[in-house]
């Protein structure tokens, strides 16, 4: 079951600080195999950050995603107009903490929010956090295709596809 797999690659690309991607037929099969493999992690393991960024899934989403994910908003106040001051308070708090980000719907990214979480994983928070691309099967591998995501492609740990058990 791809379930079961997922849970156990998980385990790999969390001590690894690597990239996993997850897809699916629809939001219903990939957030699901994700969420089971989630649920059986060790309560010592990394804070799970799920992001969800809302259309128009730019970087001024993502970084909005993030900011009230990571509840930054209960500490500083509303997100800094620059987008380079909440990137800054963004990658202070992954920096502190061991986590796993989570990004849901990853397919309607447009590339600048993706570089974005690629540059945070790559140069500016490295070794400090996993993350798990979830999407639509057909449409994440071609958002991963962009020739400007080809760096971040290249990184890509695991594949897996959920979708419905053969009959």
């Amino acid at each position: 079951m791809v379930a079961d797999l997922v849970m156990e690659d998980l385990d790999e690309v969390l001590s690894l600080r690597a990239i996993m991607c997850v897809t699916g037929p629809d939001a219903l099969h990939y957030t699901r195999a994700v969420t089971r493999a989630v649920c059986v992690l060790p309560e010592t393991g990394p804070a799970v950050l799920w992001v969800d960024a809302k259309a128009p899934g730019d970087r001024t989403a993502m970084v909005e995603a993030l900011y009230r994910g990571l509840c930054l908003d209960g500490i500083h106040g509303p997100r800094p107009r620059r987008l380079a001051d909440a990137e800054e308070m963004i990658v202070a708090e992954l920096s502190r903490t061991p986590r796993l980000v989570v990004v849901l719907g990853a397919h309607a990214l447009r590339t600048e929010a993706l570089e974005m979480l690629y540059a945070m994983w790559k140069h500016l928070v490295p070794g400090q956090f996993a993350w798990v691309l979830t999407g639509q099967s057909g449409k994440l591998e071609q958002v991963l295709q962009r020739p400007a995501l080809a760096s971040l492609t290249s990184y890509v740990f695991l594949r897996h596809r959920a979708g419905p058990e053969p009959a």
